[in-house]
This record gives structure tokens, C-alpha cells and sequence, in this order.
């Protein structure tokens, strides 16, 4: 009588560890990417600043609003730079990236991307709720403007209320980091799914948490510094952390 035997769960990538100062090299690496194939690179750049400029010009009398969506946009940049990845991918094989292929990257393993990506929305849309809740809860006064946030924040009426939703959005931030780190790159690279890509990022940060956090702060450098240009920055800063997110992946998960 034959036996049924429960199907083998292929064994996750090994997870290897980097120097703290392996980010650095990741961004010079996306550097070298983005002068090899500037014109598609440049493609998403644009695509950001675009974003950036309906984000600001929609809702340029609601600060509220532009600060929840600008950290919105943030939490969904591991997905929109997907078609980064599939570039920086490109030139390592075969030392030429094309705008078309890179727009369908996904298609390999749409799957797990697509689940990915709905548990990024999904993500995205409670810290979207959660961000106007606090608003509505502790705003003591008129609400801040963009101009003002920084004094306000130190402000004793509105300190609790930007603390507050700061916290609140740096432990969204910090969650999708920890489970996008390498994920969206390793489902473009590899057949794999969205659950097992998301425990191999989180192997790789616990494994590499003084790497993380300087990848980390090089992350938020490279978008402020795009949205403090006016959105104008993006179209270069973006395109750098997207490559250089896919060498971070090469570098800490093996072939």
C-alpha cells in the first residue's frame, strides 16, 4: 500500500553575514547602475517626482494629509521600485537593462509579488487610518502646517501629538522594513514565496543589525533629502536605493 507523503518545503536561502559598513558600498554600487543605465533608472526617478508633485499639489492645503501619505508613499516604495531591482539585476547578468523588461518584472512570479504588495496596501491603509485617528484625537489647536512642523513639534501644545504620530509611524516603518529588506528583490530574482521571502528578510536584519541600521538611516537620508529638493531630488534618490536595495539583497542572501 503506498504511503502518502506530505510534499517537501524547498530549504530557504541561507542568509549571510555583512560588515556595518556594507551599505555604503550597496549605494556606490547603485551609482555605478544608474551611470550604466541612467535612461530607464531616470524612468522611475521621474515616475517618483511625478507622485511626489500630484501628492503636494492635491492636498497642498491639508498638511495633515501630505504628511500621512508622504510616509504612505514611503511604506509602498519597496513595491514601486521593483522595476529598480529587475535593472540593477540586469546589468549583473548580462550588463545591459532595458525599460521594458524591467516594467514587467513582476510577471515571473506575479504571485507572490502580487500578495506582497497586498500586504503592503493592506499596511499602508491602517497606518492611513491610524495617522488621521491620532490627528483627530490629540490635535489641541489648528493642526500644523508643513512650514511649522518643526517648531510645532517642540511646541508643549502639540509636542504629544507629533511625538506621538511619529512613533507611531517610525514602528510602521520599522515592520515593513523588516520584512521588505530583501523580499521583493528575492521574489524578482527567484521563484519564492511571499511568506518564506519575508522570513528570509527578517533572518537577514536580525543577522545584520548594524548593517540594518545604517541602511536604514541611509533609506530616510536619501528620501528626505528627495522630498526636502521639493520631490525634485526623488527622481535621483529613489533610483539610488532601488538599485542599491538589490545589492543589498546579493550581498546578504546566497545565490
Amino acid at each position: 500500500m503506498d504511503i502518502p507523503h506530505e510534499p517537501v518545503r524547498p530549504a530557504l536561502p541561507a542568509v549571510r553575514r555583512v560588515s556595518a559598513f556594507a551599505p555604503l558600498g550597496w549605494c556606490l554600487h547603485a551609482l555605478t547602475d544608474l551611470q550604466r543605465a541612467w535612461l530607464p533608472a531616470l524612468f522611475y526617478g521621474v515616475a517618483f517626482v511625478v507622485m511626489g508633485f500630484l501628492l503636494f499639489g492635491l492636498f497642498a492645503r491639508s498638511p495633515v494629509m501630505v504628511m500621512t501619505l508622504s510616509a504612505a508613499f514611503l511604506l509602498l516604495g519597496p513595491f514601486l521600485a521593483a522595476g529598480l531591482y529587475a535593472i540593477a539585476r540586469d546589468l549583473e547578468r548580462t550588463g545591459t537593462a532595458s525599460l521594458r523588461v524591467s516594467l514587467t518584472a513582476w510577471r515571473g512570479n506575479v504571485q507572490s509579488v502580487t500578495l506582497f504588495a497586498a500586504l503592503l496596501a493592506i499596511m499602508t491603509f491602517i497606518w492611513f487610518r491610524v495617522s488621521l485617528l491620532v490627528f483627530a484625537l490629540f490635535a489641541t489647536g489648528p493642526l500644523p502646517t508643513l512650514d511649522s512642523l518643526l517648531t510645532q513639534m517642540f511646541a508643549p501644545a502639540d509636542a504629544t501629538l507629533l511625538v506621538l504620530w511619529f512613533g507611531i509611524g517610525l514602528a510602521f516603518a520599522a515592520l515593513v522594513f523588516v520584512v521588505s529588506v530583501v523580499s521583493i528583490p528575492m521574489m524578482i530574482d527567484r521563484e519564492i514565496d511571499a511568506f518564506s521571502a519575508m522570513l528570509v528578510s527578517l533572518r537577514a536584519v536580525r543577522a545584520n543589525l548594524p548593517a540594518m541600521l545604517v541602511w536604514a538611516a541611509l533609506l530616510a537620508g536619501l528620501a528626505l533629502a528627495g522630498f526636502a529638493s521639493g520631490t525634485l531630488g526623488l527622481a535621483v534618490t529613489m533610483p539610488i536605493a532601488g538599485l542599491a536595495s538589490w545589492h543589498a539583497y546579493r550581498d546578504m542572501v546566497s545565490s
